[in-house]
């Protein structure tokens, strides 16, 4: 398995500042969620010196990998356009990233479960049968209506398209109420992406492993489902301004991750 961190942590910072920490800590990839205070990647990246391409080119030369790119799309909008999620298809073709997140989103109030569940689906599906065409995927996140795997799992085998998988943020399902080896069960078979994070019931985020999200039981599940890809620490400092800066975060997190997974015996990269 390897580290990453994503930006929704840094949403201000620029790329040396965003690439000295991943190097500094032995991070192997970024996931982008803002950059420099902006979520529309596509026109804040298309404005870098150089572009897109020069952008890439940086990450490369540094030897840490793109290894997600964060959309906003919410599959149960009403709203049918999958243009969003398009666009940011092909920032990860120009970025090099093989996976782009969408969330499912909320059922809207007056609206049917089965109706909303079919809209999103066809919209993954969609989407998905354009990433597949570019050699990419789009992950469904555990998040919102989806929180845990047993809907996630759901709405994958409505979707039934090779170019989608599944983001488990771990944290989500097992505050859901579902056991590690529940979920697992339900969508570790289709998991390409992870976010790592903790909590206090009741009183919020905390640094990893001070809080009580069992996240030694949760990476030994992965580890059992042959799981490779990256555990990337999602700390929400742009939505919780009160959460500790990403120079204390980010550090913390590759320390407990890297402790994590020596105990484990599970090899890193």
């Amino acid at each position: 398995m390897k580290l990453a961190f994503s930006t929704l942590g840094c949403p201000d910072w620029e790329i040396d500042r965003i690439l000295e920490m991943a190097r500094a800590n032995g991070f192997e990839g970024v996931e982008l969620r803002h950059y420099k205070g902006s979520l529309d990647l596509p026109k804040v990246l298309g404005g870098f010196p150089g572009g897109v391409a020069e952008f890439r080119r940086r990450f490369t030369r540094a030897g840490v990998e793109i290894c997600c790119v964060d959309s906003s799309v919410r599959l149960t909008d009403a709203d049918a356009s999958i243009s969003e999620g398009e666009r940011m298809i092909e920032l990860a073709m120009g970025l090099g990233s093989p996976y782009v997140r969408v969330f499912g989103g909320d059922v809207p109030e007056g609206e049917s479960r089965e109706s909303c569940f079919r809209r999103a689906a066809d919209k993954l599906s969609r989407l998905g049968k354009k990433a597949a065409q570019r050699g990419k995927r789009v992950l469904l996140e555990t998040h919102d209506a989806f929180s845990s795997g047993a809907e996630v799992a759901e709405l994958l085998a409505l979707t039934n398209e090779e170019g989608t998988g599944v983001l488990w943020d771990l944290h989500h399902p097992y505050r859901q109420g579902e056991s590690p080896k529940g979920t697992a069960g339900l969508i570790a078979s289709r998991t390409y992406h992870t976010h790592v994070k903790d909590s206090k019931t009741g009183a919020g985020y905390a640094l990893l492993g001070e809080g009580d999200v069992p996240l030694q039981e949760l990476v030994k599940e992965l580890q059992a489902a042959g799981y490779t890809g990256y555990l990337s620490l999602e700390w929400e400092k742009a939505w919780h301004p009160e959460l500790a800066a990403g120079e204390v975060a980010f550090p913390q997190a590759a320390r407990y991750l890297s402790e994590l997974l020596a105990e484990l015996g599970i090899r890193r990269g």
